[in-house]
């Protein structure tokens, strides 16, 4: 039988790590082209690697925690790189490496007590979404953009920190199980049948991302000339 881990939603995972040298070295030689498309590439192999899973029906323990971990390392590495070749503040690095190995010792401890590991929620993966967008902001040196993001990421980045928290301590009462954690996250780490105050949250976030998004996808398109 073939082993739980080989499967192409795995390799895409293990593939969003393996091309961070070649994303670090066009970020310092400002090869915007080659850098332009590693970005898209992780952005695509971050998205398609949950997506397929889940059409493929090749869904394992071993896929939900790479894909969250390949996620953190990529953050780790482009904003140590950031920092080093861009103005991105050292503040912004240690707040998104804080965040992540807190989480990532939380859930490990969670995980081994239970035995069954923690999916990133819905504010995990906004946080992780708008890390990918500021890294473009100031990778790009989109100076219209770079507060914007640099202020949205913190605070979707404090959230799902606090959430992450609230979780660790409910399963720590016994509130809740992990498993009950786990079954109330749906596909994409949204709240299942979310209702009043969860779904005004989740409308907030959307329209917040989307119009972020929109005004990134302006500026790439308005100033693409200089940008290659």
């Amino acid at each position: 039988m073939r082993a739980d881990w080989l499967s192409l939603p795995n390799f895409l995972s293990a593939a969003r790590v393996l091309v961070l040298p070649w994303t670090v070295l066009a970020l310092r030689a400002h090869d915007r082209p080659v850098l332009l498309g590693l970005v898209l590439f992780i952005a695509a192999t971050d998205f398609l690697d949950g997506w397929l899973a889940r059409r493929l029906g090749v869904v394992s323990d071993f896929g939900k925690l790479l894909d969250p971990l390949a996620d953190k390392i990529c953050a780790l590495v482009c904003f140590v790189a950031l920092v080093a070749y861009t103005d991105f503040p050292a503040w912004g690095m240690v707040l998104i490496w804080a965040k992540d190995l807190l989480i990532a010792a939380g859930g490990a401890f969670l995980t081994r007590r239970e035995k069954l590991p923690i999916t990133p929620n819905f504010w995990g993966k906004a946080a992780t979404c708008l890390e990918l967008i500021t890294f473009t902001v100031f990778a790009f040196e989109l100076k219209p953009l770079m507060t914007d993001a640099l202020a949205v990421m913190t605070g979707f980045i404090v959230l799902s920190f606090l959430t992450y928290v609230g979780v660790f301590v409910e399963v720590l009462r016994g509130k809740r199980s992990v498993a009950e954690v786990v079954a109330g996250y749906s596909a994409y780490g949204l709240h299942r049948d979310a209702a009043g105050g969860a779904r005004w949250q989740n409308r907030l976030v959307y329209g917040l991302v989307a119009i972020l998004l929109a005004r990134l996808a302006w500026l790439l398109a308005a100033n693409w000339r200089q940008l290659l």
